[in-house]
């Protein structure tokens, strides 16, 4: 177990006692909202899994969507519940390492699609208002970004990471500042706006390398089973990006079970600002929908940090890239779809989210067999 996670256990029994933990502000705020988080609530599972037996349907008929609001109803503690208040974040961030040359696309990509997202011309905003969910673009470390006059939620703590084929991808305390603006993020928009569900989703060339390392350091499978072809790299480009991992876990120094640790020597600003969207979630009993291989990883990252989260997750869909499987399997997440999506931007997410929406009605809406006058099973 890391020094990281024993601070915050230790933080959690400061708190009992009443007493201060000598951790920073924002070590402190992470340490508060994991301790904060519950288990879901098993006797309303129990209470669903009963009245779905009961709906004018062979019991079981209606597959996984009835396990999805059985799901949803344990997180929200609700044998009703109902998903109208919904939210998709795409959170946006450069990564140093693009700039070796390890993607089909040039750094630049990034703030140019976050554009692209800001006037509505993205898969994800054709997606979104189509289940009538609110988009929120949040720009985490994007290189020369200026986006002051436009609808985008400022969380940036650098320009991007460094390239972590020269030394830690962002220091320490910057992985634990954007995690905790996740967090806060998170908690400021609850307070604002009913959220009955998040979406989440990236943007950021580069990141399926991060992602690719991030899986190789947790599960100590080689950079050839993890590494895919992320925006359909060509084998020279796909060698670049193999080298470029291989030589990040070299000189890196990290340890698996310390997700800031990982964060630093190999992460994203994107990924750490999502894994304190999952765990401001989780704290507040609001089901997180992730999306392909990079918010995947965020949620692992989320879950080494406080395990309880994990039940919290509903995986929307699995994506070509080799790392997303593992990191699924490493969660015990099953994905609602397959679909061959390798796009991100929450845009499986999205998709998920539909069928969250979908089962809760079916839940909800649904005559029983005594309502409809419906002769039940013979037994």
């Amino acid at each position: 177990m890391s020094t990281f996670f024993l601070l915050y256990k230790q933080q959690s029994k400061f708190h009992r006692e009443n007493k201060v933990a000598k951790l920073s502000k924002d070590q402190s705020l992470i340490a508060t909202n994991c301790a904060a988080i519950s288990h879901i609530d098993t006797a309303i599972q129990d209470k669903v899994k009963k009245q779905q037996a009961k709906l004018t349907k062979p019991e079981g008929s209606l597959g996984r969507l009835e396990d999805l609001a059985v799901h949803i109803a344990g997180i929200k503690q609700k044998k009703d519940p109902t998903l109208i208040h919904n939210l998709v974040v795409v959170v946006a961030a450069d990564h140093g390492v693009a700039q070796k040359g390890v993607s089909a696309y040039p750094p630049e990509v990034t703030k140019q699609m976050m554009e692209n997202f800001i006037n509505e011309g993205a898969a994800i905003n054709v997606l979104g208002k189509s289940i009538g969910a609110r988009l929120v673009l949040i720009d985490a470390g994007i290189n020369n970004g200026n986006f002051e006059d436009a609808p985008v939620v400022s969380l940036s703590i650098g320009k991007g990471t460094d390239d972590f084929t020269r030394g830690p991808a962002m220091t320490r305390k910057n992985a634990e500042k954007a995690v905790a603006s996740g967090i806060t993020f998170f908690n400021n928009e609850l307070q604002n706006n009913q959220i009955d569900i998040v979406a989440c989703g990236e943007m950021g060339i580069g990141n399926t390398t991060s992602a690719a390392a991030i899986t190789a350091a947790i599960t100590g499978k080689k950079t050839q089973i993890v590494t895919g072809r992320g925006t359909g790299i060509d084998d020279f480009t796909y060698k670049k990006k193999l080298s470029a991992i291989e030589r990040a876990l070299k000189i890196n120094i990290f340890d698996p079970e310390d997700a800031i640790s990982l964060l630093s020597a190999l992460g994203g600003y994107e990924i750490a600002v999502m894994a304190g969207i999952y765990i401001g979630a989780a704290r507040n009993r609001v089901p997180i929908i992730i999306d392909g291989v990079i918010s995947s990883v965020a949620a692992l990252i989320a879950v080494i940090l406080e395990p309880k989260i994990s039940e919290y997750l509903i995986s929307s869909h699995l994506s070509p890239e080799p790392a997303h499987q593992i990191i699924l399997d490493h969660m015990n997440l099953i994905p609602l779809l397959d679909l061959d999506l390798r796009l991100g931007e929450a845009t499986g997410a999205a998709l998920g989210l539909s069928l969250c929406i979908s089962a809760c009605k079916l839940l909800n809406e649904m005559a029983t067999f005594t309502d409809a006058q419906v002769a039940e099973k013979i037994t």
